[in-house]
């Protein structure tokens, strides 16, 4: 055998120089993407109860218009798929759809109260309401 020739056959490939590593250069190690801290909401001085007041009426305002637009959106199905089935079934339905509306608004209205009570019930509220009480219960002493 010659020394050129190898033990390989005629038409194969060249040898390629072995992997020094089967090791990637960066294994895979999870990375947790967080999002960034959201910056506190700054108040000027005695302002603070109103504007956080006015926030929570206005998270309230949104759910009010949110359990509206899905009751409307209820009963102006139930009332197409009554208006297909039969002939004037809009009409022939329209009490029980709007119940059913109606009903689904007011589902989604139940949750209104404590919004509105979460959103007064801070301590600064309390201290607050203390210290009228207080002084309303001082001022009425002498006429009681």
């Amino acid at each position: 055998m010659n020394p050129e020739q190898s033990e390989m056959a005629p038409n194969s490939a060249p040898a390629t120089a072995p992997e020094t590593s089967s090791i990637p250069a960066h294994p895979a190690v999870p990375v947790l993407v967080t999002q960034p801290k959201k910056k506190k909401r700054r108040y000027s001085r005695g302002l603070r109860e109103v504007q956080q007041l006015e926030r929570s009426v206005s998270k309230v305002s949104a759910r009010v218009a949110r359990a509206v637009a899905k009751g409307m959106t209820t009963y102006r199905k139930r009332s197409d798929k009554s208006a297909r089935k039969k002939r004037d079934g809009a009409i022939r339905d329209f009490a029980v759809n709007l119940a059913e509306g109606v009903g689904k608004t007011m589902r989604d209205l139940s949750r209104v109260p404590a919004d509105l009570a979460r959103g007064l019930n801070t301590k600064r509220a309390r201290r607050r309401v203390r210290r009228t009480l207080r002084s309303t219960s001082r001022l009425l002493r002498p006429l009681g």
